[in-house]
């Protein structure tokens, strides 16, 4: 065979294999749909502990407001003070350098007798104590002045280091949403279950993209003090998962549960590790509708409802449902005080 046959035979065995193999290399990249499920599983359980600290630097960043609200407020008070002592010491100081009728030579100058002497010396002890007073009244407010406008600055700048963090951490969730939610379409063919309007119950967990579809009706009873939790928890049901969103469109985790427990009048933080140290610890076999069961490292929460049950937002591009209580791995339960 000669060289220029052998190179020919050799250019087209090598486009027979480029057309053999490269089908079947394309078909292997195409994840299953189990394998689509799977990633799904992971980047949501991952993402969840993300939107759960955002939330987290969230509520520490309105307590620093309301620090800073309230200091700023403190430190504005203060600050009237001290230029109002600062006048008061200077308009004392002024008169002492202007008139001598109360210097100590002209006082004891003008005394007749021993009884007007003494009259004079406590005169004379009176002035000085007042001169006193004044100018430790000044001296103390300055020092609390400073003091707290002290705070107030170390509060603005944890308070600005605390909105740039957030602003990072709500960039980097948009950004794994975009990739959760490209999964979900690969997978489901939509990114976003359906909302349903009206209660269901489809007994399911954390499962990818089924419908929520199944029996209505009237919510679980529930004792006296968390029946108002357990009726408006029942009544979201349906209704989307949106991050750090505390309804009334749509719910994160944490935010239906501290949504649902402002009916009963409690306010819990928007957090479920903050949550968690917000309540009572109580066994499984003390749940009753309306306590808190805690999963994934406490990044997930969700309201029992009794029958070995919970209500629970579950992850983005999910819908609000009810769940078996022992969905996933349970860290604890708490009771709301």
């Amino acid at each position: 065979m000669s060289a220029s046959r052998a190179i020919l035979r050799a250019v087209v065995l090598a486009a027979v294999a480029v057309g053999v193999l490269a089908p079947t290399s394309a078909a292997l990249a195409e994840p299953s749909s189990a394998e689509l499920t799977k990633q799904i599983d992971k980047a949501s359980h991952e993402l969840e502990v993300v939107i759960e600290s955002y939330n987290k630097i969230n509520e520490e960043l309105k307590a620093t407001q309301a620090a800073a609200k309230e200091l700023s407020e403190k430190t504005a008070t203060l600050e009237q003070e001290v230029k109002e002592a600062s006048t008061n010491v200077g308009q004392l100081a002024n008169r002492a350098y202007k008139s001598g009728r109360f210097s100590d030579a002209n006082t004891l100058l003008t005394l007749s007798d021993s009884q007007d002497l003494m009259a004079g010396l406590s005169v004379l002890e009176q002035l000085a104590q007042a001169r006193n007073d004044e100018v430790a009244a000044y001296t103390a407010t300055e020092a609390r002045y400073v003091e707290e406008k002290a705070k107030l600055d170390a509060a603005e700048k944890k308070q600005k280091a605390q909105k740039d963090e957030a602003g990072k951490r709500k960039a980097g969730i948009e950004g794994e949403l975009k990739n959760l939610y490209s999964l979900r379409k690969a997978a489901y063919g939509r990114e976003q279950e359906q909302a349903v309007a009206a209660p269901v119950s489809n007994g399911g967990g954390n499962s990818g993209g089924g419908s929520n579809s199944g029996g209505g009706g009237a919510a679980p009873s529930a004792p006296a003090g968390s029946s108002a939790v357990v009726q408006f928890a029942y009544a979201q049901l349906g209704k989307p998962y949106i991050y750090a969103s505390a309804g009334p469109t749509g719910f994160d985790c944490s935010g239906l549960v501290k949504a649902a427990w402002a009916k009963a009048g409690k306010s819990l933080p928007h957090n479920a590790a903050m949550q968690y140290n917000s309540t009572a610890r109580i066994s499984a076999s003390q749940v009753v509708p309306g306590d808190l069961v805690f999963y994934n490292g406490l990044a997930h929460v969700a309201i029992a409802i009794g029958g070995g049950k919970v209500i629970h937002a579950p992850r983005p591009g999910e819908v609000l449902t009810i769940a078996p209580l022992n969905m996933m791995s349970i860290v604890g339960y708490g009771r709301v005080r």
